[in-house]
């Protein structure tokens, strides 16, 4: 057996440049303080400034932003605000690095005298209580450079902002010989080049000057990119049954003008003979604005996320003293199921404020004789937690040198004695996932939908990653982003998609890979969890400085 498995530095390559034109689901900026830096000069004190870099693909680091350079000052707060694209699912290696900058020439770091460095992740910096991250500053051993402090804040894309605007038409003109006129509303934003997109046309109000539209429903980042103050058009149009609308007129506002109800705004024709004639008039008589909460709001608040690993020890996995088993401890490199640990463990080890994972195996016959499906992997039943992804890894080595490979492949009891842990977690501060890590095809499969089922009311998603080169069609049933899971047993329907499954063969043994696609939907399980429970985040945690 080969000692206990340690974690080396940078283990797995990150195959997506950090710098790649995708679209990002949060942006946060990041700010930067330092306290107790030393000083370079002689006759003043140090000039700092703070260059954030990003490992590259290649695993070379690029500068990606800097703050300005602060005067005499060796406790800066820089008031410049770092930005970045943050993705959940990623380890995105962050450097800082501080500079007393002695020269006109700043862009020339080797000229300049080195203040100290910290290595870190985003996730570690967004994960840390209030997103304040707080490190001593590194540099050459036996010498003190005193400390920095991140601080990072989302900036609110409004995706799934909602904006709901009660409209009336007062006095509207018509150009018909008989009756009131047959009227609707368009609402168009500006683009970017000054030109107007409709977003929302309303239904038509028949032979009436005077119209209520009703409450209408917009998505604040269709209607005006969530700019309060971005113009918005709103066109007053006359239908006809034989022929082509007529345009009556117009009004140009902005959200933050019709917020403040009632707001009259009168229509005008501007390439009309009358410029001036009021056409027409809208009355906005209600707006209300809801926004829906982040994933980084309720990290931000304090959430806790709650990591449980199973591991399977069924006998299919092959005897693992010999090289072709799943469970084979070579040497020189990671087998699958450590390489999968490190790859998710690493970036929900972030938002996990005491790392302390509770750890488990199925399939396994234990020292007594009997076969369990959910037994600790430090057979310390009454406490499974071990220490950070290490304190897995050193327990899955524990486990193979204690546990005889068994059968069959059961889930079902891995994923209730999760929903225990879930359903006994104070409402609106914990969020689990249950990481399943198995070389087959469920056995239990009945049990495993029911217990999937039973548990997709509470605050847990279930992450499964196919070991080997098995067959897993089966296994994308339990993914139920296509269909909702049934019980085939009492008709009930799975209430959300908590299930991700994937095979680890897919990524190409490429563990950076495998947590993008595991975890790229966890976010929005965890914030439609919330939603459903009608749980907002509370305010972020205040860290001192």
């Amino acid at each position: 057996w080969r000692g206990l498995a340690r974690i080396p530095p940078n283990s797995f390559e990150d195959l997506r440049d950090p710098m790649a034109n995708t679209e990002p689901k949060t942006i946060v900026l990041l700010t930067v303080e330092c306290k107790g830096l030393r000083n370079k000069d002689t006759f003043s004190k140090s000039d700092p400034v703070c260059i954030l870099s990003q490992k590259m693909k290649n695993g070379k680091w690029a500068e990606i932003a800097r703050t300005e350079t602060i005067q005499n000052d060796l406790n800066p707060k820089f008031k410049t605000k770092m930005q970045m694209d943050y993705y959940f699912e990623e380890k995105q290696e962050l450097q800082f690095t501080i500079y007393d900058i002695d020269t006109k020439n700043a862009a020339k770091l080797s000229d300049q005298d080195f203040l100290g460095t910290i290595e870190t992740t985003l996730g570690r910096v967004v994960g840390a209580r209030g997103s304040s991250f707080t490190a001593n500053l590194e540099g050459t051993k036996g010498h003190k450079y005193g400390s920095i402090r991140i601080l990072a804040e989302e900036i609110k894309s409004g995706k799934n902002d909602m904006v709901f605007l009660s409209v009336e038409g007062r006095n509207m003109s018509t150009k018909d010989w008989m009756g009131k006129g047959d009227h609707y509303l368009s609402f168009l934003r500006q683009r970017g080049d000054g030109a107007f997109d409709e977003v929302l046309k309303t239904e038509v109000k028949k032979n009436s000057k005077d119209a209520n539209w009703g409450q209408l429903k917009l998505n604040m980042l269709k209607l005006c990119l969530g700019n309060m103050n971005a113009p918005i058009k709103i066109q007053l149009w006359d239908w006809n049954s034989v022929s082509d609308p007529t345009f009556l007129g117009e009004v140009t506002t902005t959200l933050g003008e019709m917020a403040n109800t009632p707001k009259t705004l009168s229509t005008k024709k501007p390439d009309g003979k009358d410029k001036e004639k009021n056409r027409g008039d809208i009355v906005i008589t209600d707006c209300k604005i809801h926004r829906e909460a982040t994933f980084l709001q309720f990290i931000q608040s304090g959430l806790n996320m709650e990591v449980i690993v199973a591991i399977d020890f069924t006998a299919s996995n092959k005897d693992p003293k010999t090289p072709q088993s799943l469970h084979y401890m070579d040497p020189h490199n990671y087998n699958q199921y450590q390489q999968a640990i490190i790859a998710v463990g690493e970036i929900l080890e972030a938002y996990n404020s005491d790392k302390m994972f509770p750890s488990y195996g199925f399939g396994g016959k234990l020292p007594n004789g009997q076969v369990s499906h959910c037994f600790a992997l430090n057979s310390t039943p009454e406490n499974p937690k071990v220490a950070r992804v290490q304190g897995i890894l050193d327990a899955y080595c524990y486990a193979l040198s204690n546990v005889t490979l068994w059968g069959p492949t059961n889930f079902a009891d891995v994923i209730k004695v999760t929903h225990g842990f879930a359903n006994n977690s104070p409402k609106g501060k914990g969020y689990y996932t249950l990481l399943i890590l198995t070389d087959g095809v469920v056995t239990d499969y009945d049990e495993t939908v029911e217990a999937i089922i039973a548990a997709s009311d509470s605050p847990l998603s279930i992450i499964i990653v196919g070991v080997g080169n098995d067959d897993f069609a089966a296994m994308e049933q339990l993914d139920g982003d296509d269909k909702k899971l049934t019980s085939q047993r009492t008709g009930q329907v799975c209430k959300r998609d908590i299930v991700q499954f994937v095979p680890f063969q897919r990524y190409h043994g490429s563990g950076a890979e495998l947590a993008k696609h595991v975890l790229k939907e966890l976010p929005d399980q965890l914030t439609g969890y919330m939603k459903a429970h009608s749980i907002q985040p509370g305010p972020p945690i205040q860290q001192a400085s």
